[in-house]
């Protein structure tokens, strides 16, 4: 973190990469195939094309396991962004991490149902 980042109080970079780590690590989950915690990850949408109100749903299901999941982000807030041409589905995560607002792209394969999530620039 730069020494001016510090003077602000901003979000320590690897507090952000935790959180993002984190994030991929409960989304990727599948529900009902984490182990023993039938809660953990998103649904299964195999077979299920990207349509308005899967995309609706999905965004409500990812948003209520980054409340239940990840308790250093505060005030989360997804927001659908669009579809690129190779298939990923792309989000925005916005909240508060440390008091401090923070960012995050999350992308989700319309195809492969795998998601990434990386810290904002």
């Amino acid at each position: 973190m730069s020494f001016f980042g510090k003077l602000a109080g901003a979000p320590d970079e690897r507090a952000l990469e935790s959180i993002a780590r984190n994030l991929e690590a409960v989304l990727n989950a599948k529900r009902g195939h984490a182990g023993a915690v039938e809660v953990f990850g998103i649904g299964g949408y195999d077979g299920i094309h990207a349509t308005k109100p899967f995309l609706g749903a999905l965004t409500q299901e990812m948003l209520e396991q980054v409340r239940r999941h990840e308790p250093r982000l505060t005030e989360p807030q997804l927001t659908l962004i669009g579809r690129d041409r190779a298939l990923w589905v792309r989000f925005r995560l916005s909240g508060r991490c440390q008091g401090e607002v923070c960012s995050f792209a999350i992308l989700f394969h319309s195809v492969l149902r795998g998601v990434r999530v990386l810290p904002a620039a």
